[in-house]
C-alpha cells in the first residue's frame, strides 16, 4: 500500500532537520540574520500565526558548513542521527538527505504560518527536481499539476517553493497554493507591522500569533469571555502575541510579548515596579523554589479599582489585607512536596502591618518584624539552587519564580535539566515574559542533552 507523509511523520523529520542546526557545537553567542522576506511575501494577510525559522544560522551554528544552498555535515553528526530512538529508519534516512543536500531544500530559512484552519511550513527549493524525487522516495507516489501546482500527498511546490500541509496527512490544497503563490504586495503578511521582525530575524525562532485566533483553540464561550474582561484589564488594545526562542550551550531561552496593532508592545495598565534583588538574597543560602514580586500601595489601589469597576469591591477583603503592602515580597521553599516544612520568606511593608496580614502570614510560619519588613520562617531551607544566583534571574522583573530540577516532584523521568526560570519584565511600557531552562551539563546544546536521554 503507497504510504503518504503523515503529520507526526513529517513533523518529526522537519524538527530532526532544525535539531541538527542545534547540537554541542552551539557554543557562539554570534546572531546571524536570516532574510526570509521572499517566504514572508508569500504569506497571506490573513493568516492568523506566523513563524520564521532561522535555518542557515542554526546549521553553521552546528558545525555544519553552508555555501549559498550547499550543506556540509559536521563530524559525528550522522552516528548520532543512526543512535537516535526518535526517528524511523526512513525518517532517519530523510535527515540524512537533507544534511547532504539531496532534499534539494535551500537552507537559508524557512517559515510556518497559520491560515483558515490550515498550517503549513513553507521554504524555497534550491533543486526542484532533487525536492520532488525525494519526495516520491518517502511517499511511494508521483506528483500531479493542478493549475501549475505539482502536489504529492500533503506536499506541493509551486515555482521554487515548497509547501507542507500539517493539518492534512494526506492532502494539500493546490488552490489555496496557487493563491499563496501569486499574493499581491497589498495581499501579503509583508504589511504587517511584525512582518520585518520575521523576514529579518536575529533569533533561532521567531513567531507571532493573533490573540483571538488563540481564543479558539479549544477554549469555550465563557473561557473566551474571561480572557477578553481579563486581557482589557491587563493591556491596552492587545492584538497579537510575538515570541522568540533561541537554543543556547547549556540553556534554553525564550520571549514572549503583548502587542498592539503597531506591532509594539501593548500598554501594560498595572504598576509593575522592580523586585529588590538584594531582599531576595537574604533569604536562604540555597533552596528548591524561589519567587518573589512587587506588590506596591499603587497596585493594591489599581486592584481596588478595578475590582469596583466589575461592579461592587468584590475583592475588598483581598485588598484590606494587602493594604499595608508597600515593596517586594520574596520567599524561598526548601521542599516542593511539602512547602509548609522548610519555608522562609518576607514582605516589605509600609511600616504599618495590618493585623489581618500578620494573621496571614502566620499561617505559613512564625512571624517577625523588623522595621518595614516582615520575615517569616519555619524549618531548614536547603536544596539545589544557589539563591544568590537564582535572585540574580529576577533582576529587572516585577515578578518571577526560578525552580530547582532536582525537586522531588520536577524531574522524575530525566536527569538533564538544572534550574528554569520565568519572569515578567516591564519593558517599553508593556511586560515581556521571559523563560530560562538550563541544563545540568554546560557544555552541551541542551536539546542534544534531552535527545541524548531519549537514545
Amino acid at each position: 500500500m503507497k504510504k503518504t507523509i503523515s503529520i507526526a511523520s513529517a513533523m518529526r523529520v522537519m524538527l530532526m532537520c532544525l535539531i541538527v542546526g542545534l547540537l554541542p557545537a552551539l557554543n557562539s553567542c554570534k546572531k546571524d540574520s536570516a532574510d526570509i522576506s521572499d517566504l514572508v511575501s508569500k504569506v497571506p494577510s490573513s493568516a492568523e500565526a506566523v513563524i520564521g525559522i532561522n535555518l542557515g544560522s542554526l546549521l553553521e551554528k552546528a558545525g555544519c558548513k553552508v555555501d549559498g544552498v550547499e550543506i556540509t555535515p559536521g563530524e559525528n553528526m550522522e552516528g548520532w542521527i543512526n543512535a537516535n530512538k526518535m526517528l524511523s529508519a526512513k525518517e532517519k534516512e530523510s535527515v540524512k538527505m537533507f544534511l547532504s543536500g539531496e532534499s534539494g531544500i535551500d537552507p537559508a530559512g524557512a517559515v510556518a504560518f497559520v491560515d483558515a484552519y490550515n498550517s503549513y511550513i513553507t521554504a524555497m527549493l534550491a533543486d526542484t527536481s532533487k525536492f520532488m524525487e525525494f519526495v516520491k522516495k518517502q511517499t511511494g507516489q508521483e506528483f500531479t499539476e493542478t493549475d501549475g501546482v505539482q502536489t504529492c500527498g500533503n506536499v506541493a511546490v509551486a515555482g521554487a517553493q515548497m509547501w507542507v500541509c500539517f493539518s492534512s496527512e494526506t492532502s494539500i490544497d493546490a488552490k489555496a497554493i496557487k493563491n499563496y503563490s501569486t499574493l499581491g504586495s497589498e495581499q501579503s503578511f509583508s504589511n504587517n507591522s511584525f512582518a520585518g521582525k520575521i523576514s529579518n530575524m536575529s533569533n533561532d525562532i521567531t513567531g507571532w500569533g493573533q490573540t483571538k485566533a488563540l481564543m479558539r483553540q479549544g477554549m469555550s464561550f465563557s473561557d473566551v469571555a474571561t480572557f477578553n474582561v481579563v486581557s482589557s484589564m491587563l493591556f491596552e488594545e492587545a492584538t497579537a502575541i510575538s515570541f522568540t526562542v533561541d537554543f543556547m550551550k547549556g540553556k534554553l531561552e525564550g520571549r514572549a510579548s503583548v502587542l498592539n496593532d503597531k506591532g509594539e508592545p501593548a500598554k501594560y495598565l498595572f504598576p509593575a515596579d522592580k523586585i529588590d534583588v538584594a531582599r531576595v538574597k537574604e533569604l536562604a543560602t540555597t533552596a528548591e523554589v524561589v519567587g518573589a514580586m512587587v506588590i506596591s500601595k499603587d497596585l493594591v489601589k489599581k486592584i481596588e479599582n478595578v475590582s469596583s469597576s466589575l461592579g461592587g469591591n468584590m475583592l475588598g477583603p483581598v485588598v484590606k489585607m494587602l493594604s499595608s503592602l508597600d515593596g517586594t515580597a520574596a520567599v524561598a521553599v526548601g521542599d516542593v512536596d511539602n512547602p509548609q516544612d522548610a519555608i522562609s520568606g518576607v514582605v516589605t511593608t509600609d511600616g504599618q502591618p495590618s493585623l489581618d496580614l500578620m494573621s496571614l502570614l502566620s499561617q505559613f510560619a512564625p512571624t517577625r518584624k523588623d522595621g518595614k519588613l516582615v520575615w517569616l520562617k519555619k524549618g531548614e531551607v536547603a536544596g539545589g539552587l544557589d539563591v544568590a544566583q537564582a535572585s540574580d534571574y529576577l533582576k529587572g522583573a516585577t515578578l518571577g519564580v526560578v525552580v530547582s530540577a532536582d525537586g522531588n516532584s520536577i524531574d522524575s523521568k530525566t536527569n538533564i535539566f538544572k534550574t528554569f526560570a520565568f519572569s515578567l519584565n516591564p519593558d517599553k511600557g508593556g511586560v515581556e515574559l521571559r523563560l530560562m531552562i538550563e541544563g545540568k551539563n554546560a557544555d552541551e546544546n541542551i536539546l542534544m542533552s534531552l535527545l541524548k536521554e531519549g537514545n
